[in-house]
């Protein structure tokens, strides 16, 4: 899955490395068949992922050299809320952006010393924070009809490792390409577009399992093919108890 939202698709031609002859196999793939793979191997039990419905990660991102830039706390819970809360303790600074149930809104404070902010996001923005956050519970399943697509783009090839790209495509313009593994069909790594209009791949390093299922314990964040950090996920629960109104717009 991509964790590190928002920033998040990618143009199909810059997916292949070069023009990419289909065998017979790959001309047999259609998407039902990649992601129903794909969540077979998230766990041996499938049923289980339908009955998430609220996630909690902690994670952490580190610069190219290996300094910690940051903390994140990322909740998510079924239809569509979605709470982001970073803190840079160096610094003091804290941010948080949220998609609560009828509109969405960020805070910030440049240091401790400083006045929290509050200000509502826009609302194209808060229909991608909600698309960002169905798009993590459904574990690679395909949009609900009017939400969004998801197209099977073909092969494609991530460090030599060959992988079956799936473009997940949904009404807000949210985008995200996963490329999975072409035998196993593990999450190899996930395409998003930066706001700047770069490509951000964030490559899987590690799994681990969280009550049967695998989430990614470490990726690697290239930009535009050059490294620009890592993260790495502390702490993960699976539908946790969520405090009441943790995603209603905050006052002070």
């Amino acid at each position: 899955m991509a964790l590190l939202r928002p920033f998040s698709a990618l143009f199909a031609t810059l997916l292949l490395a070069g023009p990419l002859v289909l065998s017979a196999a790959d001309k047999a793939l259609t998407v039902e068949v990649v992601v129903a793979k794909a969540r077979a191997a998230l766990t041996s039990d499938v049923a289980t992922l339908d009955k998430v419905k609220a996630l909690r990660m902690e994670f952490a991102a580190f610069d190219d050299q290996g300094k910690e830039l940051n903390t994140t706390t990322l909740t998510l819970a079924a239809p569509g809320y979605r709470l982001q809360m970073t803190t840079d303790r160096d610094r003091g600074l804290e941010a948080a952006v949220c998609a609560g149930r009828l509109d969405g809104w960020t805070t910030n404070r440049a240091d401790a010393l400083a006045r929290r902010s509050v200000r509502s996001v826009p609302y194209e923005e808060f229909k991608k924070l909600q698309d960002m956050s169905r798009d993590d519970l459904a574990f690679f399943a395909l949009p609900a009809a009017g939400l969004g697509t998801a197209t099977y783009k073909g092969p494609s090839e991530i460090d030599g490792v060959k992988t079956h790209a799936v473009e997940y495509a949904y009404a807000s313009g949210f985008r995200i390409t996963r490329h999975f593994d072409a035998d196993s069909f593990v999450l190899v790594a996930s395409d998003q577009p930066t706001p700047k209009g770069e490509l951000q791949r964030q490559k899987v390093a590690a799994l681990s399992k969280v009550d049967g299922i695998a989430f990614p314990s470490k990726e690697t964040i290239f930009v535009d093919g050059k490294k620009s950090g890592d993260v790495t996920y502390d702490q993960i629960q699976v539908n946790p108890e969520l405090p009441a109104g943790l995603f209603d717009f905050p006052t002070f």
